[in-house]
């Protein structure tokens, strides 16, 4: 029985020094006739139920594969598509409303515009191996 009380009081110590370690926990203490109470206050840290970090990062995402189509087949041929989406049934319209070029993915088209031609230089510059 004293071995199971050491084990115990040895676990206890080690998770009080664990919780001591963060800023904010609960800490124990172990009574010498066994009782264990809790010290301090449980963090509580407010948690906002709907996911707004992936929301946005899915919206990022969504801009730059937008922005990737529309600079791989041209804003011209782009235009055209979004178009002949627009003429479609309900769900394609709604499609092409949301394809349609927007300040940011036209942002977007410009820096991959930039990030070509900077690799393009680079590949010009290189010597040609003998």
């Amino acid at each position: 029985m004293t071995s199971n009380s050491n084990n115990f009081t040895d676990r206890v110590n080690r998770i009080q020094a664990q919780r001591r370690g963060r800023q904010s926990g609960m800490g124990f203490v172990v009574h010498s006739d066994g009782v264990v109470t809790a010290l301090g206050q449980p963090s509580s840290r407010l948690r906002f139920g709907f996911p707004l970090k992936g929301l946005l990062l899915a919206f990022i995402l969504a801009v730059l594969v937008k922005g990737y189509v529309m600079w791989a087949l041209g804003i011209d041929v782009y235009t055209l598509e979004v178009a002949s989406l627009l003429e479609g049934s309900n769900f394609e319209r709604v499609a092409g409303h949301l394809m349609m070029p927007d300040a940011m993915t036209v942002w977007v088209v410009d820096r991959y515009d930039a990030i070509y031609a900077f690799i393009q230089a680079g590949l010009a510059a290189e010597p040609a191996a003998a």
